[in-house]
């Protein structure tokens, strides 16, 4: 029971610094992102999300059964936080506390799942891209809802990619 309880917390502290990175952003992202516009040396920003797996899952946390050399190759070579906490369990909740730097209580509609993000939250995204880097998504996005009831016209993590 100890273990258990100990992966838990764990799990919590993992959790917490990806929603710490987004208020960040969301808190101070256009002095940051501004600031980082006059630079010629801006860094890339890579946010990976993986739905339903659990923090130990990985090679970079030290899992040995389960291999995950390309995530394990970007931990390595950028930032990997390890104290982390998600604001909901569940995604679209989720991944607009991330994209937002709020609370999901506090997103209206967006704190359900297969609801709206209305445009009048600012997301991390369309800071970057005023800045002028190029953001968009592979895979889910923020999903699932729709977006053109809170008055946008594309998914708020930014345009979709199928591949890189």
């Amino acid at each position: 029971m100890a273990i258990k309880k100990r992966t838990q917390w764990k799990s919590i502290r993992v959790n917490t610094a990806l929603l710490m990175v987004s208020i960040l952003v969301a808190g101070s992202g256009q002095r940051l992102f501004a600031a980082a516009a006059r630079t010629t040396d801006r860094p890339n920003i890579l946010f990976c999300i993986s739905d339903d797996q659990s923090w130990p899952h990985v090679g970079a946390a030290g899992d040995a059964v389960v291999k995950t050399p390309a995530f394990d190759r970007v931990a390595r070579s950028g930032v990997l936080f390890t104290h982390a906490f998600v604001d909901a369990p569940s995604c679209t909740p989720s991944r607009s506390a991330i994209l937002t730097g709020q609370h999901m209580w506090r997103l209206e509609e967006a704190g359900n799942l297969h609801s709206t993000l209305r445009a009048k939250f600012q997301v991390y995204p369309e800071i970057l891209e005023r800045t002028g880097y190029f953001v968009g998504y592979s895979g889910k996005g923020w999903a699932p809802g729709r977006v053109e009831p809170g008055g946008r016209d594309r998914n708020p993590a930014g345009p979709r990619f199928r591949d890189f």
